[in-house]
């Protein structure tokens, strides 16, 4: 790609721009790393990402909620610039992000956004703290695996950070998993540079491989039904994630119990074809609780 085609839309510019403030905290011994946009005073609204990502990931998605919002997005430890701790259990991480919205907006109930393996987090808190939510929106995390799936790439993961010589070597084998086309070059370009880190030797991903390849539940179905706080489910109208035995199991078991809402032109990382959809949705969702 030219550098040209990494150009930001108007809308992204402002996003990039608008204020926002970043920070560490201690939680269980973990430095776990943040970013805020928005009020403090405003209802507080915690941004999950996905399994090797970080939060930078919500970057042109966090400001457009901030009107209405304080909108925290959390680094989940072994991702981001949050600690190395080797203790990834999906369960400790929504303990986590729980001691997180606390101590960032304490006394107050915040809603949920997980994206993916954050989606897994935010259902997890919500079994774990219903009582202490507004509200989990789920994105692109199936209730549960679809038929027929292949081995997640994350299963087997070189327990060994790959390091590359320079900067550019590194940017250049940037890759969303699960693989798909992306719409939006100037976002993936984004994250990718947010992934990477200098150290002895060259270059290598922020993340902790241990934190990859944590065991997984295959079915969160029971769960979701029994979940005592506000819920919604988001995914994209073309994920390889949600086929149609998942769709079948959605409008079968959640129909008229909660929203269930597809982002047209959308794959997995729904923010990086259709950020401004996930945003309307979004908006539209927490409005409706509200």
């Amino acid at each position: 790609m030219t550098p040209a085609e990494f150009d930001f839309p108007a809308w992204a510019q402002a996003a990039l721009a608008e204020s926002s403030c970043e920070g560490f905290l201690d939680v269980e011994d973990a430095s776990i790393h943040y970013i805020t946009w928005g009020d403090a005073s405003n209802p507080p609204l915690v941004l999950i990402h996905g399994n090797a990502a970080s939060a930078e990931w919500w970057r042109f998605i966090g400001p457009l909620l901030s009107d209405h919002y304080y909108v925290i997005a959390p680094d989940l430890p072994g991702m981001g610039d949050s600690a190395h701790t080797g203790k990834y259990e999906r369960e400790r991480y929504a303990e986590q992000i729980m001691a997180v919205a606390a101590a960032l907006a304490p006394k107050r109930k915040p809603f949920l956004v997980g994206h993916s393996l954050g989606g897994c987090v935010a259902i997890l808190a919500g079994n774990a703290y219903a009582e202490q939510l507004a509200g989990i929106i789920v994105v692109d995390w199936p209730p549960c695996e679809p038929l027929l799936k292949d081995a997640s790439p994350f299963d087997n993961a070189n327990p060994k950070p790959k390091i590359y010589p320079d900067r550019d070597s590194a940017l250049a084998r940037f890759r969303v998993v699960p693989k798909q086309d992306v719409n939006c070059a100037f976002y993936v370009r984004h994250v990718a540079e947010h992934s990477i880190r200098e150290e002895a030797g060259g270059w290598r991903w922020k993340f902790d491989p241990a934190s990859l390849s944590q065991p997984r539940k295959l079915s969160f179905v029971s769960d979701l039904l029994a979940l005592r706080c506000p819920v919604a489910l988001m995914w994209g109208a073309l994920t390889a994630r949600f086929d149609d035995s998942v769709r079948r199991i959605c409008r079968e078991q959640f129909t008229g119990v909660f929203p269930m809402v597809e982002i047209p032109n959308a794959r997995h990382h729904i923010m990086l074809d259709e950020p401004l959809a996930l945003v309307t949705a979004l908006r539209t969702q927490l409005a409706n609780w509200r």
